[in-house]
């Protein structure tokens, strides 16, 4: 299959898909969200856990050898 064919298929497929079940069209099956004051503190605590992580990893691999003489 050449180049332009494919192309042509990946954008014919990708405007022929349908809606997303996940969102649960049907009423009453749909759960309330978070409010945004809360979906940005469970976020941003998740973010600055990861970044601790991260440092902390960070600094256990470039640690020096004990130099005892």
């Amino acid at each position: 299959m050449r180049r332009p064919a494919r192309l042509a298929a990946a954008l014919g497929a990708a405007l022929t898909a349908a809606p997303a079940w996940a969102d649960h069209p049907v009423p009453g099956m749909r759960s309330a969200g978070w409010d945004p004051l809360t979906t940005a503190l469970v976020f941003g605590g998740l973010a600055l856990l990861a970044g601790a992580v991260v440092v902390i990893v960070v600094a256990v691999l470039t640690r020096r050898p004990d130099s005892s003489e």
